[in-house]
């Protein structure tokens, strides 16, 4: 099973990588193999307390396999059309995750980190319903138990697993909160801890840049059929030819197209917008995040919302998460939508056949060009939005793949963009949201909406005041003189939701690094 979910995933990063839709029939093909085997298995299991020795094959989703399987599964698209035998897959793996937690989760071997890998990797799916309601509350146990030796001042044995966040400082978890989240049914794709581990996939680190390659490896050698000359990269991007560009059938998106428009261009993963389309809603058991008071003032119930983005592995989760989140119709109409497609031709359909109006335009966390200092040499960002100009750096090439400068049209918020922006919402006195964590950054595209695209800045009752430079690229920034994100047109508080934070703003917030934050009005 755990191969099958590896394959699966490879799969959906080969077809990114190439510019094409995944295949259908073979996407239907391997998850068709995990339903068999995970039946099989589950019949195994029944037989065991007549042939003891039935069980045997179960184990080969001990421990995490099962977690690993499900968040596999989702990052490769996979929705709620996977049921077969009247059940469905991952709740399947679900309740073996939570048999492996009942087994093991209370035996000293096992830390309360080990039990929290389990429940962070299935709220990353995006999982909800009974099973992972029970799961949850089993985790719950377990770490209280974790929590009543460790106060007792005994010490755990310590087995260490291969994971990719084993590095992790486990003194700086709140296991009380945790513990509380999980009782509470509040525990979920946006809690912090989830949103902190799809973080490290949305920004491409090291480790997940060879584990997605390595799948994709995997699934060319042993699935792929034909042509076995294409190989895989590291690059997950698509190029801007390879989208999905047709005429938008809006009603055939939407249940009520003529509600106002949420835009999240750039949307990556779409937890942002994920968030918001279900805010004080409950779905399976899930209570989401309330719609607490904000800057921006938007009825997001009565909204529909669509995420555009090049990658058709993010955009992929995405449409999975959407889909076994959806309380649309039979025909999967709801309030939320997901293309493959440039920032410009989305904004240009929305404009020109879209019936209703547009409310708010969001960019959020553009992969930023490189830093280009005084003198003109340029520097590396790293994974946080820092900077490091020297050699080492540079030769090992250390984010090379990013914008050469602003000015660059492979830098995503170009004046054009910028001006489509303001044609769509100045129809509707609409606004547009800019956030980054990388000061020069956000300095750089508020300055050219507001200086040749005709937006206005709104001005905050809680502004920035003062501001640390907290990474070498804002250090540097600060050093040859650029204008800072301080002053009344910047928000020391988010503008959006709770339930609508991005993984980059919560991976900032957790890291104390800051958030660059403006609202423009379009008039």
């Amino acid at each position: 099973v755990l191969q099958l979910a590896h394959a699966t995933l490879g799969m959906a990063v080969s077809a990114s990588e190439q510019g094409t839709a995944v295949d259908k029939d073979m996407l239907n093909e391997l998850t068709t193999r995990a339903h068999d085997r995970l039946h099989a298995l589950k019949q195994r299991k029944a037989l065991s307390a007549f042939f003891p020795g039935a069980a045997s094959a179960a184990g080969e989703l001990h421990g995490r396999k099962a977690a690993d399987a499900i968040l596999w599964f989702a990052l490769a698209g996979v929705g709620h059309s996977s049921r077969k035998y009247g059940l469905n897959l991952y709740d399947d793996l679900v309740d073996i995750a939570a048999e492996e937690l009942l087994r093991f989760g209370k035996n000293s071997s096992c830390r309360a980190k080990d039990v929290l890998h389990i429940v962070e990797r299935v709220a990353m799916a995006g999982v909800l319903g009974e099973s992972s309601t029970r799961l949850y509350n089993v985790a719950a146990d377990c770490l209280e138990v974790k929590m009543q030796i460790s106060s007792s001042g005994s010490v755990d044995h310590v087995v260490h697993d291969r994971n990719d966040d084993e590095d992790e400082d486990d003194g700086g978890i709140d296991y009380g909160t945790i513990i509380q989240s999980l009782r509470d049914s509040s525990f979920g794709l946006h809690s912090d801890r989830s949103l902190l581990g799809l973080w490290r996939f949305s920004t491409r680190q090291r480790k997940q840049r060879a584990f997605f390659r390595n799948a994709a490896r995997h699934f060319d050698g042993k699935f792929r059929e034909g042509d076995k000359s294409t190989t895989t990269t590291a690059d997950h991007s698509t190029q801007s030819t390879n989208v999905d560009s047709k005429n938008y059938d809006w009603s055939a998106m939407f249940e009520d197209p003529s509600r106002p428009l949420v835009v999240d261009v750039g949307c990556g993963m779409g937890v942002s917008l994920l968030g918001l389309a279900s805010l004080n809603t409950t779905t399976n058991g899930y209570v989401s995040p309330i719609a607490s008071m904000s800057e921006i003032q938007i009825e997001w119930r009565e909204c529909n919302f669509v995420g555009v983005d090049l990658s058709r592995l993010a955009i992929r989760y995405a449409q999975g998460v959407c889909e076994r989140w959806s309380t649309g119709d039979e025909n999967n109409k709801n309030n939320l939508k997901f293309v493959v497609d440039s920032a410009e031709e989305c904004l240009r359909q929305i404009s020109e056949t879209y019936p209703g109006n547009v409310a708010l335009v969001m960019l959020q966390f553009p992969t930023p060009y490189r830093f280009q200092n005084a003198t003109g040499d340029e520097g590396d960002v790293d994974d946080n939005g820092g900077y490091d100009s020297s050699p080492s750096v540079a030769r090992k090439g250390f984010n090379s793949q990013l914008p050469d400068r602003a000015a660059s049209d492979d830098f995503m918020v170009t004046e054009k963009l910028l001006s489509r922006i303001y044609e769509v919402l100045s129809k509707y006195n609409g606004q547009l949201l800019i956030q980054s964590n990388c000061e020069d950054v956000a300095v750089h595209m508020r300055n050219v909406a507001t200086d040749t695209r005709g937006f206005q800045s709104v001005t905050f009752s809680d502004p920035v005041v003062s501001l640390g430079a907290v990474t070498q690229r804002a250090q540097n920034w600060v050093a040859m003189g650029g204008e800072r994100a301080i002053g009344k047109c910047w928000s020391a508080d988010p503008l959006l939701p709770s339930g609508g934070r991005t993984e980059t703003e919560v991976a900032c917030s957790l890291d104390s690094k800051p958030v660059h934050r403006c609202l423009l009005n379009a008039y």
